[in-house]
Protein backbone atom coordinates (compact mmCIF):
# COMPACT_ATOMS: atom_id res chain seq x y z
CA UNK A 1 0.00 0.00 0.00
CA UNK A 2 1.40 3.43 -0.97
CA UNK A 3 2.39 6.02 1.66
CA UNK A 4 0.15 8.43 -0.27
CA UNK A 5 -2.92 6.27 0.34
CA UNK A 6 -5.33 7.93 2.74
CA UNK A 7 -6.22 4.53 4.18
CA UNK A 8 -2.58 3.80 4.94
CA UNK A 9 -2.07 7.21 6.56
CA UNK A 10 -5.22 6.81 8.62
CA UNK A 11 -4.10 3.33 9.70
CA UNK A 12 -0.76 4.71 10.94
CA UNK A 13 -2.57 7.41 12.91
CA UNK A 14 -4.89 4.81 14.45
CA UNK A 15 -1.90 2.68 15.50
CA UNK A 16 -0.25 5.67 17.21
CA UNK A 17 -3.44 6.72 18.99
CA UNK A 18 -4.25 3.18 20.13
CA UNK A 19 -0.72 2.80 21.47
CA UNK A 20 -1.04 6.06 23.41
CA UNK A 21 -4.53 5.07 24.59
CA UNK A 22 -3.07 2.03 26.31
CA UNK A 23 -0.53 4.22 28.12
CA UNK A 24 -3.20 6.74 29.13
CA UNK A 25 -6.11 4.50 30.13
CA UNK A 26 -4.23 1.62 31.75
CA UNK A 27 -4.75 2.06 35.52
CA UNK A 28 -6.28 5.51 34.91
CA UNK A 29 -8.54 5.20 37.93
CA UNK A 30 -6.24 3.26 40.23
CA UNK A 31 -4.10 6.07 41.63
CA UNK A 32 -5.74 8.23 44.33
CA UNK A 33 -6.56 11.84 43.46
CA UNK A 34 -3.73 14.25 44.10
CA UNK A 35 -3.52 17.37 46.21
CA UNK A 36 -4.08 20.16 45.29
CA UNK A 37 -5.90 21.02 42.06
CA UNK A 38 -7.00 17.55 40.99
CA UNK A 39 -8.85 16.84 44.23
CA UNK A 40 -10.37 20.34 44.26
CA UNK A 41 -11.74 20.09 40.71
CA UNK A 42 -13.05 16.58 41.33
CA UNK A 43 -14.84 17.69 44.50
CA UNK A 44 -16.30 20.85 42.93
CA UNK A 45 -17.71 18.71 40.11
CA UNK A 46 -19.03 16.20 42.62
CA UNK A 47 -20.84 18.86 44.66
CA UNK A 48 -22.34 20.32 41.48
CA UNK A 49 -23.36 16.84 40.31
CA UNK A 50 -24.96 15.86 43.60
CA UNK A 51 -26.68 19.22 44.19
CA UNK A 52 -27.65 19.74 40.52
CA UNK A 53 -26.46 23.33 40.91
CA UNK A 54 -24.73 24.12 37.60
CA UNK A 55 -24.18 27.89 37.79
CA UNK A 56 -22.79 28.67 41.23
CA UNK A 57 -20.13 26.10 42.07
CA UNK A 58 -19.20 25.35 45.68
CA UNK A 59 -16.30 23.63 47.42
CA UNK A 60 -16.22 22.34 50.99
CA UNK A 61 -12.57 23.37 51.20
CA UNK A 62 -13.54 27.03 51.09
CA UNK A 63 -15.50 26.61 54.32
CA UNK A 64 -12.51 24.84 55.82
CA UNK A 65 -10.43 27.93 55.05
CA UNK A 66 -13.09 30.25 56.52
CA UNK A 67 -14.13 31.57 53.12
CA UNK A 68 -17.47 31.74 51.36
CA UNK A 69 -18.50 28.33 50.09
CA UNK A 70 -18.77 29.63 46.52
CA UNK A 71 -15.94 28.64 44.18
CA UNK A 72 -15.13 30.99 41.28
CA UNK A 73 -11.67 29.80 40.32
CA UNK A 74 -12.40 28.43 36.83
CA UNK A 75 -15.06 28.62 34.08
CA UNK A 76 -17.67 25.85 33.92
CA UNK A 77 -16.93 23.67 30.88
CA UNK A 78 -14.58 21.13 32.47
CA UNK A 79 -16.70 20.95 35.62
CA UNK A 80 -19.75 20.16 33.47
CA UNK A 81 -17.82 17.55 31.49
CA UNK A 82 -16.52 15.93 34.69
CA UNK A 83 -20.10 15.76 35.93
CA UNK A 84 -21.07 13.97 32.71
CA UNK A 85 -18.34 11.41 33.39
CA UNK A 86 -19.65 10.95 36.94
CA UNK A 87 -23.10 10.29 35.49
CA UNK A 88 -21.71 7.55 33.22
CA UNK A 89 -18.97 5.97 35.37
CA UNK A 90 -19.90 6.99 38.91
CA UNK A 91 -18.02 9.34 41.23
CA UNK A 92 -14.53 7.89 41.15
CA UNK A 93 -10.97 8.55 40.00
CA UNK A 94 -11.49 7.15 36.51
CA UNK A 95 -14.45 9.42 35.85
CA UNK A 96 -12.59 12.46 37.21
CA UNK A 97 -9.68 11.85 34.80
CA UNK A 98 -11.68 10.64 31.81
CA UNK A 99 -11.98 13.94 29.95
CA UNK A 100 -8.34 15.09 30.29
CA UNK A 101 -7.33 11.71 28.85
CA UNK A 102 -9.79 12.08 25.96
CA UNK A 103 -8.63 15.63 25.21
CA UNK A 104 -5.03 14.45 25.22
CA UNK A 105 -5.74 11.77 22.63
CA UNK A 106 -7.79 14.21 20.55
CA UNK A 107 -4.85 16.63 20.67
CA UNK A 108 -2.62 13.94 19.18
CA UNK A 109 -5.11 13.37 16.35
CA UNK A 110 -5.52 17.09 15.75
CA UNK A 111 -1.75 17.60 15.73
CA UNK A 112 -1.49 15.02 12.97
CA UNK A 113 -3.92 16.90 10.71
CA UNK A 114 -2.61 20.33 11.77
CA UNK A 115 0.94 19.47 10.73
CA UNK A 116 -0.12 17.57 7.64
CA UNK A 117 -2.13 20.54 6.42
CA UNK A 118 0.59 23.10 7.11
CA UNK A 119 3.52 21.09 5.80
CA UNK A 120 1.72 19.01 3.14
CA UNK A 121 3.81 16.11 4.43
CA UNK A 122 2.61 12.78 5.79
CA UNK A 123 6.07 12.20 7.26
CA UNK A 124 5.86 15.46 9.22
CA UNK A 125 2.44 14.51 10.60
CA UNK A 126 3.66 11.07 11.72
CA UNK A 127 6.81 12.48 13.32
CA UNK A 128 4.82 15.18 15.14
CA UNK A 129 2.29 12.68 16.47
CA UNK A 130 5.03 10.34 17.68
CA UNK A 131 6.74 13.16 19.59
CA UNK A 132 4.00 12.89 22.23
CA UNK A 133 5.53 9.56 23.29
CA UNK A 134 8.68 11.40 24.47
CA UNK A 135 6.74 14.32 25.97
CA UNK A 136 6.83 12.68 29.39
CA UNK A 137 5.26 15.55 31.29
CA UNK A 138 2.37 15.48 28.84
CA UNK A 139 1.90 11.71 29.19
CA UNK A 140 1.85 11.94 32.97
CA UNK A 141 -0.71 14.75 33.03
CA UNK A 142 -3.12 12.93 30.73
CA UNK A 143 -3.90 10.90 33.84
CA UNK A 144 -4.54 13.94 36.05
CA UNK A 145 -7.65 16.12 36.30
CA UNK A 146 -6.19 19.44 35.17
CA UNK A 147 -7.62 21.99 32.74
CA UNK A 148 -4.37 22.62 30.84
CA UNK A 149 -4.61 19.70 28.39
CA UNK A 150 -8.28 20.46 27.53
CA UNK A 151 -7.63 24.18 26.97
CA UNK A 152 -4.57 23.20 24.94
CA UNK A 153 -6.84 21.17 22.66
CA UNK A 154 -9.11 24.17 22.05
CA UNK A 155 -6.12 26.44 21.43
CA UNK A 156 -4.85 24.00 18.81
CA UNK A 157 -8.31 23.60 17.27
CA UNK A 158 -8.66 27.40 17.07
CA UNK A 159 -5.32 27.76 15.29
CA UNK A 160 -6.08 24.86 12.95
CA UNK A 161 -9.46 26.41 12.08
CA UNK A 162 -7.71 29.73 11.35
CA UNK A 163 -5.32 27.97 8.99
CA UNK A 164 -8.16 26.16 7.20
CA UNK A 165 -10.07 29.45 6.92
CA UNK A 166 -7.30 30.81 4.73
CA UNK A 167 -8.70 28.54 1.99
CA UNK A 168 -12.33 28.37 3.14
CA UNK A 169 -13.76 31.30 5.10
CA UNK A 170 -16.48 29.15 6.66
CA UNK A 171 -13.86 27.81 9.07
CA UNK A 172 -13.87 31.20 10.80
CA UNK A 173 -17.04 30.00 12.53
CA UNK A 174 -15.07 27.08 13.98
CA UNK A 175 -12.24 29.46 14.85
CA UNK A 176 -14.47 31.70 16.97
CA UNK A 177 -16.44 28.80 18.47
CA UNK A 178 -13.27 27.01 19.58
CA UNK A 179 -11.86 30.26 20.93
CA UNK A 180 -14.99 30.64 23.05
CA UNK A 181 -14.84 27.06 24.29
CA UNK A 182 -11.22 27.66 25.28
CA UNK A 183 -12.32 30.64 27.37
CA UNK A 184 -15.04 28.51 28.99
CA UNK A 185 -12.34 25.95 29.82
CA UNK A 186 -9.63 28.12 31.35
CA UNK A 187 -10.57 31.79 31.10
CA UNK A 188 -8.09 34.10 29.34
CA UNK A 189 -5.70 31.21 28.58
CA UNK A 190 -8.19 30.28 25.88
CA UNK A 191 -7.43 33.60 24.16
CA UNK A 192 -3.80 32.66 23.43
CA UNK A 193 -4.54 31.98 19.74
CA UNK A 194 -5.10 35.73 19.22
CA UNK A 195 -1.48 36.82 19.87
CA UNK A 196 -0.29 33.75 17.94
CA UNK A 197 -2.31 34.82 14.90
CA UNK A 198 -1.02 38.37 15.25
CA UNK A 199 2.63 37.33 15.49
CA UNK A 200 2.23 34.94 12.56
CA UNK A 201 0.57 37.68 10.50
CA UNK A 202 3.47 40.04 11.17
CA UNK A 203 6.13 37.44 10.40
CA UNK A 204 4.40 36.15 7.27
CA UNK A 205 3.06 39.60 6.27
CA UNK A 206 -0.34 38.06 5.84
CA UNK A 207 -3.35 40.07 7.04
CA UNK A 208 -5.80 38.83 4.43
CA UNK A 209 -8.23 37.60 7.09
CA UNK A 210 -8.88 41.19 8.18
CA UNK A 211 -10.51 41.80 4.79
CA UNK A 212 -12.90 38.87 5.15
CA UNK A 213 -16.49 39.67 6.12
CA UNK A 214 -16.91 36.13 7.42
CA UNK A 215 -14.13 36.72 9.94
CA UNK A 216 -16.17 39.47 11.63
CA UNK A 217 -19.57 37.84 11.17
CA UNK A 218 -18.31 34.61 12.76
CA UNK A 219 -17.14 36.65 15.77
CA UNK A 220 -20.75 36.62 16.93
CA UNK A 221 -20.32 32.90 17.63
CA UNK A 222 -17.61 33.75 20.16
CA UNK A 223 -19.85 36.30 21.89
CA UNK A 224 -22.81 33.90 22.02
CA UNK A 225 -20.53 31.17 23.41
CA UNK A 226 -18.95 33.06 26.30
CA UNK A 227 -21.47 35.73 27.28
CA UNK A 228 -24.43 33.79 28.77
CA UNK A 229 -22.51 32.13 31.62
CA UNK A 230 -20.51 35.27 32.42
CA UNK A 231 -23.65 37.42 32.45
CA UNK A 232 -25.48 35.01 34.76
CA UNK A 233 -22.51 34.87 37.16
CA UNK A 234 -22.26 38.67 37.15
CA UNK A 235 -25.95 39.12 37.92
CA UNK A 236 -26.04 36.45 40.64
CA UNK A 237 -22.71 37.09 42.35
CA UNK A 238 -21.51 40.52 41.23
CA UNK A 239 -18.11 41.78 42.36
CA UNK A 240 -17.38 38.65 44.38
CA UNK A 241 -17.36 36.61 41.18
CA UNK A 242 -15.09 38.96 39.22
CA UNK A 243 -12.74 39.50 42.15
CA UNK A 244 -11.94 35.81 42.34
CA UNK A 245 -12.47 34.68 38.75
CA UNK A 246 -10.57 37.44 36.95
CA UNK A 247 -8.59 39.65 39.29
CA UNK A 248 -7.17 37.08 41.71
CA UNK A 249 -6.89 34.01 39.49
CA UNK A 250 -5.74 35.86 36.35
CA UNK A 251 -4.30 39.33 36.94
CA UNK A 252 -2.82 38.67 40.38
CA UNK A 253 -1.39 35.31 39.31
CA UNK A 254 0.29 36.87 36.30
CA UNK A 255 1.68 39.88 38.14
CA UNK A 256 2.79 38.24 41.40
CA UNK A 257 3.90 34.83 42.63
CA UNK A 258 0.85 33.64 44.54
CA UNK A 259 0.68 30.77 47.03
CA UNK A 260 4.45 30.27 47.01
CA UNK A 261 4.57 29.61 43.26
CA UNK A 262 6.72 32.52 42.16
CA UNK A 263 9.43 31.17 39.85
CA UNK A 264 12.17 32.64 37.60
CA UNK A 265 11.86 33.14 33.84
CA UNK A 266 13.86 29.97 33.21
CA UNK A 267 11.38 27.74 35.06
CA UNK A 268 9.67 26.29 31.98
CA UNK A 269 12.89 26.15 30.00
CA UNK A 270 14.30 23.90 32.72
CA UNK A 271 11.18 21.71 32.68
CA UNK A 272 11.40 21.23 28.93
CA UNK A 273 15.14 20.54 29.22
CA UNK A 274 14.36 17.55 31.45
CA UNK A 275 12.87 15.87 28.35
CA UNK A 276 16.35 15.22 27.05
CA UNK A 277 15.52 13.50 23.75
CA UNK A 278 12.66 15.86 22.95
CA UNK A 279 14.55 18.98 24.04
CA UNK A 280 17.62 18.23 21.95
CA UNK A 281 15.44 17.40 18.98
CA UNK A 282 13.57 20.66 19.53
CA UNK A 283 16.69 22.87 19.63
CA UNK A 284 17.98 21.45 16.35
CA UNK A 285 14.52 21.65 14.78
CA UNK A 286 13.99 25.24 15.93
CA UNK A 287 17.18 26.39 14.25
CA UNK A 288 16.28 24.55 11.06
CA UNK A 289 12.64 25.75 10.95
CA UNK A 290 13.64 29.35 11.69
CA UNK A 291 16.01 29.22 8.72
CA UNK A 292 13.49 27.41 6.50
CA UNK A 293 10.72 29.92 7.33
CA UNK A 294 12.42 32.57 5.19
CA UNK A 295 11.75 30.34 2.18
CA UNK A 296 8.43 28.85 3.28
CA UNK A 297 6.13 31.10 5.36
CA UNK A 298 4.14 28.08 6.56
CA UNK A 299 6.93 27.36 9.02
CA UNK A 300 6.16 30.63 10.76
CA UNK A 301 2.84 29.34 12.09
CA UNK A 302 4.00 26.66 14.60
CA UNK A 303 7.03 28.84 15.42
CA UNK A 304 4.76 31.76 16.29
CA UNK A 305 2.61 29.53 18.51
CA UNK A 306 5.61 28.09 20.31
CA UNK A 307 7.18 31.52 20.83
CA UNK A 308 4.03 33.26 22.09
CA UNK A 309 3.05 30.50 24.51
CA UNK A 310 6.53 30.12 25.95
CA UNK A 311 6.99 33.87 26.49
CA UNK A 312 3.51 34.30 27.96
CA UNK A 313 3.94 31.66 30.64
CA UNK A 314 7.60 32.42 31.31
CA UNK A 315 6.90 36.11 31.98
CA UNK A 316 4.04 35.30 34.36
CA UNK A 317 5.06 35.54 38.02
CA UNK A 318 3.01 32.55 39.22
CA UNK A 319 4.27 29.37 37.58
CA UNK A 320 3.09 25.79 37.95
CA UNK A 321 4.52 22.91 35.89
CA UNK A 322 1.17 22.02 34.29
CA UNK A 323 0.70 25.48 32.77
CA UNK A 324 3.21 24.75 30.01
CA UNK A 325 1.35 21.66 28.76
CA UNK A 326 -0.38 23.73 26.06
CA UNK A 327 2.96 24.17 24.25
CA UNK A 328 3.57 20.50 23.42
CA UNK A 329 1.59 20.33 20.15
CA UNK A 330 3.80 23.09 18.69
CA UNK A 331 6.99 21.48 19.95
CA UNK A 332 5.78 18.33 18.21
CA UNK A 333 4.94 20.31 15.06
CA UNK A 334 8.37 21.93 14.80
CA UNK A 335 10.18 18.64 15.39
CA UNK A 336 7.90 16.82 12.97
CA UNK A 337 8.40 19.32 10.15
CA UNK A 338 12.19 19.37 10.59
CA UNK A 339 12.52 15.58 10.79
CA UNK A 340 10.29 15.16 7.74
CA UNK A 341 12.57 17.37 5.66
CA UNK A 342 15.52 15.24 6.72
CA UNK A 343 13.61 12.09 5.75
CA UNK A 344 12.91 13.69 2.40
CA UNK A 345 16.63 14.37 1.97
CA UNK A 346 17.38 10.71 2.65
CA UNK A 347 14.87 9.67 0.00
CA UNK A 348 16.88 11.55 -2.60
CA UNK A 349 19.66 9.05 -2.10
CA UNK A 350 17.37 6.02 -1.95
CA UNK A 351 13.59 5.86 -1.83
CA UNK A 352 13.56 3.32 1.00
CA UNK A 353 15.76 5.36 3.33
CA UNK A 354 13.12 7.96 4.13
CA UNK A 355 10.55 5.38 5.17
CA UNK A 356 13.11 3.47 7.22
CA UNK A 357 14.09 6.66 9.04
CA UNK A 358 10.44 7.39 9.86
CA UNK A 359 9.89 3.84 11.09
CA UNK A 360 13.04 3.89 13.24
CA UNK A 361 12.30 7.23 14.90
CA UNK A 362 8.65 6.39 15.60
CA UNK A 363 9.54 3.01 17.12
CA UNK A 364 12.27 4.59 19.30
CA UNK A 365 9.90 7.33 20.50
CA UNK A 366 7.19 4.77 21.31
CA UNK A 367 9.71 2.63 23.16
CA UNK A 368 10.67 5.53 25.42
CA UNK A 369 7.00 6.35 25.95
CA UNK A 370 6.29 2.83 27.20
CA UNK A 371 9.44 2.87 29.28
CA UNK A 372 8.30 6.09 30.95
CA UNK A 373 4.90 4.52 31.57
CA UNK A 374 6.53 2.00 33.92
CA UNK A 375 7.82 4.93 35.96
CA UNK A 376 4.37 6.55 35.89
CA UNK A 377 2.75 3.38 37.20
CA UNK A 378 5.12 3.23 40.16
CA UNK A 379 3.72 6.61 41.28
CA UNK A 380 0.45 4.81 42.01
CA UNK A 381 2.15 3.12 44.93
CA UNK A 382 3.24 6.31 46.73
CA UNK A 383 2.27 5.69 50.32
CA UNK A 384 1.31 9.26 51.13
CA UNK A 385 -1.46 9.51 48.52
CA UNK A 386 -2.69 6.01 49.36
CA UNK A 387 -2.90 6.99 53.01
CA UNK A 388 -4.83 10.18 52.21
CA UNK A 389 -7.44 8.11 50.39
CA UNK A 390 -7.62 5.65 53.30
CA UNK A 391 -8.07 8.44 55.84
CA UNK A 392 -10.78 10.10 53.76
CA UNK A 393 -12.63 6.81 53.27
CA UNK A 394 -12.47 6.12 57.02
CA UNK A 395 -14.00 9.52 57.83
CA UNK A 396 -16.71 9.46 55.18
CA UNK A 397 -19.35 7.80 57.34
CA UNK A 398 -17.86 8.13 60.83
CA UNK A 399 -17.99 10.90 63.47
CA UNK A 400 -20.20 13.01 61.23
CA UNK A 401 -21.50 15.03 64.20
CA UNK A 402 -17.99 16.24 65.10
CA UNK A 403 -15.94 18.93 63.39
CA UNK A 404 -13.02 17.62 61.32
CA UNK A 405 -9.68 19.45 61.23
CA UNK A 406 -6.44 18.97 59.33
CA UNK A 407 -3.48 19.88 61.55
CA UNK A 408 -0.54 20.86 59.38
CA UNK A 409 2.00 23.47 58.33
CA UNK A 410 1.09 23.25 54.62
CA UNK A 411 -2.60 24.15 54.34
CA UNK A 412 -5.85 22.33 53.74
CA UNK A 413 -6.19 18.77 52.43
CA UNK A 414 -8.31 18.58 49.24
CA UNK A 415 -7.85 14.82 48.76
CA UNK A 416 -9.28 14.03 52.20
CA UNK A 417 -12.13 16.44 51.47
CA UNK A 418 -12.93 14.46 48.32
CA UNK A 419 -12.72 11.00 49.86
CA UNK A 420 -14.62 11.96 53.02
CA UNK A 421 -17.01 14.25 51.08
CA UNK A 422 -17.23 16.64 54.00
CA UNK A 423 -15.79 19.91 55.26
CA UNK A 424 -12.24 19.62 56.57
CA UNK A 425 -11.13 22.71 58.47
CA UNK A 426 -7.52 23.84 58.37
CA UNK A 427 -5.76 24.15 61.72
CA UNK A 428 -2.27 25.65 61.32
CA UNK A 429 0.54 24.13 63.36
CA UNK A 430 1.02 25.21 66.10
CA UNK A 431 -2.43 26.38 67.22
CA UNK A 432 -4.52 26.19 70.38
CA UNK A 433 -7.39 23.74 70.39
CA UNK A 434 -10.25 25.40 68.45
CA UNK A 435 -13.06 23.68 70.39
CA UNK A 436 -13.56 21.22 73.21
CA UNK A 437 -14.24 18.17 71.06
CA UNK A 438 -13.03 17.52 67.52
CA UNK A 439 -11.61 15.01 65.06
CA UNK A 440 -8.06 15.75 63.98
CA UNK A 441 -6.12 14.47 60.96
CA UNK A 442 -2.41 15.08 61.26
CA UNK A 443 1.02 14.10 59.99
CA UNK A 444 2.42 15.76 63.11
CA UNK A 445 1.99 14.37 66.59
CA UNK A 446 -0.46 16.83 68.21
CA UNK A 447 0.29 18.27 71.64
CA UNK A 448 -3.34 18.33 72.80
CA UNK A 449 -4.43 16.50 75.93
CA UNK A 450 -7.02 13.74 75.97
CA UNK A 451 -6.28 12.42 72.49
CA UNK A 452 -7.22 9.01 71.17
CA UNK A 453 -5.97 7.48 67.92
CA UNK A 454 -8.98 6.36 65.88
CA UNK A 455 -7.23 5.37 62.68
CA UNK A 456 -3.60 5.11 61.73
CA UNK A 457 -1.54 4.87 58.53
CA UNK A 458 2.20 5.06 58.02
CA UNK A 459 2.08 8.79 57.19
CA UNK A 460 -1.12 10.16 58.78
CA UNK A 461 -3.30 9.52 61.81
CA UNK A 462 -6.85 10.37 62.84
CA UNK A 463 -7.29 11.52 66.46
CA UNK A 464 -10.28 12.22 68.63
CA UNK A 465 -9.54 15.22 70.85
CA UNK A 466 -11.70 15.72 73.94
Amino acid sequence: MSFESKRFQLAILVVLVVAMSYIVFYHLGKKPLLDYDESIYAQVARQAYESRHQLGFTWYGNLGLNRTELWFEKPPLMIWLTESAYWVFGVNEFAARFWPAIFGLLTMVLTFFFVKNISKSFYAAVFATSVFFIAFQYIYNLGVLQFDVPVGFFILLTLYAFWLAKANGKFYFLFWLSLGLGVLTKSVIGLLPLPVVLVYSILARDFAYLKSKLFYMAGLVFIVTILPWHIVESIKYGKGFWQQYLFYHVFDRYSSGLEGNGKPFSFYWNILAEHRIMFRSLIVSLVYCAFKSFKDKNYFFPLAALLCIFIFFSTASTKLPAYILVIFPYIASVIGMAFADFAGLLERYHKVLGGLFVFFVVVVFMFFGYKFNHFKLTKEKEQYVLDSRAVGAFLKSRYLDESLYYYSTIGTKPSIIFYSNRVVYYLPYPSPKPKEKLILVSEISPDFKNQTVLFSTSTQKVYQIQ
